[in-house]
């Protein structure tokens, strides 16, 4: 502020002070306070638009949502009674006889507790179910593992591998063995055809897995050609060896089983093998049986609905041996 030399504020031919004037006309200038910039100034200006929009969106949504509520058939607890009759608790219900079942029998597998198992469903169709029960009786294979396997090499590297994390013995991969001394003979690829599998006769045949046929297909080739047992090697990708069945995928009476055994090892394992073939020796031993049992499907037929168009539902009403299965697949047959 300007004054005069005795210290008074210096005023103009009007009175006013110039001075205070600037300072007046600067803060009240429509310059002087700055809209905030990016997203914020975005928002502050365009705020009460971006909300109609929303609103009018939320409006059309809920009326979409009437209109397609709207659209759904009538669901009718007596035209529709089984859809009504699902329900959480009558399934846990019925997964808690099949636990009872389990424990009583020590699973619910064919061999155990299946049978049990398939008098409780009958008995629950017969009682609650609009439908007619029969049984299809059919004979079935049952793979039994009834002790720990050993598989060892002897040769330039004496080496005791180990179960479940070196090598497995494959479900179905036949009936319990002891061998010893056996020699390790590389088919590598070639166990889809016979005639480039090579001499494998009384050996211990390594082989890998080929899309160009089953691994049922190659290892019961190998047991023809006279193999004592058969090793395949895992692809690197699989961490562990495999569990996988060595059988007929739908397998019927009278079709061919394993009877030598079928073992899985990890890649790494198996480069060592194929690295020893020819010079080392294997010993292996299985506890191992197949058995083929007589066993049965329960089967229930509607008695109404047009029998020209059938709907199938189906489950698994047995457990592996190792459990009771509830999950799989309890739950579906509940």
């Amino acid at each position: 502020m300007s004054t005069t030399e005795d210290g008074q504020p210096l005023l103009n031919s009007e009175g006013r002070n110039p001075a205070t004037e600037e300072h007046d006309a600067e803060t009240h200038s429509p310059h002087f306070w700055q809209e905030p910039s990016g997203i914020a100034g975005w928002w502050r200006s365009r705020s009460h638009d971006a909300l109609k929009f929303l609103a009018v969106l939320l409006v059309l949504g809920v009326g979409l949502g009437f209109l397609v509520y709207s659209t759904l058939p009538a669901s009718d607890e007596d035209e529709y009674p089984h859809e009504y009759a699902l329900d959480t608790g009558r399934i846990r219900k019925h997964l808690s006889e099949f636990q009872k079942i389990a424990d009583g029998h020590g699973s619910r597998s064919v061999a155990t507790g299946h049978a049990a198992s398939a008098e409780y469903v009958i008995s629950q169709l017969e009682t609650h179910g609009n439908c007619d029960v029969h049984l299809q009786h059919f004979m079935s294979p049952v793979w039994s593992v009834n002790g720990t396997p050993r598989f060892a090499i002897r040769g330039p590297v004496d080496v005791d591998y180990i179960f479940g994390t070196d090598f497995q013995v494959m479900r179905y991969g036949g009936q319990g063995a002891s061998i010893k001394h056996a020699k390790l003979t590389a088919v590598g690829d070639n166990g889809c055809v016979a005639e480039k599998a090579g001499d494998v006769a009384g050996k211990v045949a390594i082989v890998q897995p080929s899309r160009k046929c089953t691994i049922f297909e190659s290892a019961f080739m190998l047991e023809q050609l006279g193999a004592s047992a058969v090793v395949f090697v895992r692809s690197a990708r699989f961490k562990a060896p495999s569990t996988a069945r060595v059988r007929i995928t739908d397998w019927k009476e009278g079709d061919p089983l394993m009877t030598i055994p079928v073992l899985s090892v990890t890649h790494s394992v198996g480069q060592l093998l194929y690295g020893m073939a020819g010079s080392a020796h294997a010993d292996i031993e299985t506890d191992t049986s197949i058995d083929v049992i007589k066993t049965f499907n329960v089967i229930c037929v509607g008695r109404t609905g047009d029998p020209s168009s059938t709907v199938l539902v189906g489950s698994h009403l047995d457990s592996v041996a190792a459990g009771p299965g509830i999950n799989d697949n309890g739950s579906g047959s509940a």
